[in-house]
């Protein structure tokens, strides 16, 4: 099974860069339940358990800023893995994506705020 560097963020902990399976299902042991990818920006996206529920610890919510108003998108609970995806699937993340992925969160550990 192939591997990537990815971005591994707990709930209330920090990143932490980590070597993950190239496929969402092999991802699994990192995010538990039904792995589900969601395309961010930039060619990145987050892989998280589908079947979380209210009951799982929170991780995060995401925002976008569109036209100078922000937009809640949605609540990530659980775990979630940060990858790169490209037509042959997911890929590492480069210095560049990772760089990103830690300042979408620069107004707080538990928003992710993406712009357009």
């Amino acid at each position: 099974m192939a591997k990537i560097s990815a971005l591994v963020l707990k709930p209330e902990r920090d990143f932490a860069a980590k070597s993950v399976p190239s496929d969402p299902q092999g991802i699994q042991k990192f995010v538990g339940g039904s792995p589900i990818m969601t395309r961010l920006v930039d060619g990145i996206v987050v892989v998280s358990n589908e079947s979380a529920t209210e009951n799982d610890p929170l991780n995060f919510t995401i925002f976008q800023r569109h036209n100078d108003h922000v937009h809640e998108l949605g609540k990530l609970y659980g775990d979630a893995v940060f990858a790169a995806e490209s037509e042959k699937g997911l890929t590492s993340l480069d210095k560049d994506q990772k760089q990103a992925v830690k300042e979408w969160f620069q107004f707080g550990r538990d928003r992710l705020l993406l712009n357009e």
